[in-house]
């Protein structure tokens, strides 16, 4: 399924980022750690997202 690719690509693509954040930090203040925090978690949002719609899709009600 395309949404389980996407997912794993999207897992990745995070872990790819904090390992590099964590490596190689830039600026190594408040704002680039919020700047990383956030894009990760924006991420996880997008990955809960994805989640959700497969669980829709394989247990929704078609009924309706």
């Amino acid at each position: 399924m395309i949404l389980e690719k996407l997912l794993n690509r999207l897992k990745a693509e995070q872990q790819q980022y904090a390992l590099e954040a964590l490596m190689r930090p830039i600026a190594k203040d408040a704002f680039e750690y919020g700047h990383r925090s956030g894009t990760v978690a924006g991420l996880e949002a997008a990955i809960s997202i994805l989640l959700t719609l497969i669980n829709e899709e394989k247990y929704g009600n078609n009924d309706l």
